[in-house]
């Protein structure tokens, strides 16, 4: 079933076009990873499914429904929901009153025996009294997802998962991943080509806000053109 379903999606600022006839679908319960260069527009469409960003052209449907002209807390009400580059938690609260910051208004939200579950999952309980601001970049990242799993989204999109985390952390949020992939279905832009090799089902890429290759990520992390175009060598 088709979950996502972006279709000749355009998006311009000024003269300078971010995103040109982009068509993007993903299927429930299939990993959709993205990447390109920077600049190539990749959270600008995240932007356009979410609602933050409304594009001159195209049309976006979610589990068969329009979401343009919706705002993004319709959309993450509809089960659509997202990560930001730059961790986006409430700093001066602690990681409980973040979760129940997160819990307010939610159409679904998971019993308080799905919290308690979740957060011990992503190792999060012996900090629960922690103000937020104080956890580590990783603990907040994981904050930043538990915030959204406790909504039960249909999908989540994460902008740069491993963004800013040593080695040992890229493995283990990948290792996170790998398993949240059986809770939700996952759209995820990434620069780490570890990420997307291990989690990916499909890869898109984009390169000055045109999608120019779509398929497995063995094919589409070897093929000619996004060599060139993005990675610099196969081994990238």
């Amino acid at each position: 079933m088709t979950l996502l379903d972006a279709k000749l999606v355009s998006m311009r600022f000024g003269g300078v076009v971010a995103l040109s006839d982009v068509n993007v679908h993903q299927e429930a319960g299939e990993t959709l990873g993205v990447i390109g260069p920077n600049g190539s527009g990749k959270t600008t469409l995240v932007n356009v499914i979410t609602g933050h960003l409304t594009p001159q052209n195209g049309a976006v449907l979610f589990d068969g429904a329009p979401l343009l002209g919706r705002k993004p807390f319709q959309i993450a009400a509809a089960g659509l929901s997202r990560t930001y580059q730059s961790v986006r938690v409430f700093s001066e609260l602690t990681t409980r009153e973040n979760i129940a910051t997160a819990l307010l208004d939610a159409p679904r939200p998971l019993p308080s025996e799905g919290v308690a579950e979740t957060a011990e999952w992503l190792g999060l309980t012996p900090r629960f009294d922690a103000r937020a601001g104080s956890l580590t970049l990783y603990e907040q990242r994981r904050l930043e997802i538990l915030m959204r799993l406790v909504q039960q989204p249909k999908l989540l999109m994460l902008d740069e998962p491993v963004g800013g985390l040593s080695s040992a952390e890229v493995r283990a949020t990948i290792n996170l991943l790998s398993e949240l992939k059986a809770r939700c279905t996952i759209f995820v832009i990434e620069h780490t080509m570890k990420v997307i090799r291990e989690l990916a089902d499909r890869v898109i890429v984009l390169v000055a806000g045109e999608k120019i290759a779509d398929g497995p990520p063995a094919e589409i992390l070897s093929d000619q053109r996004v060599i060139e175009k993005y990675l610099g060598s196969v081994d990238a």
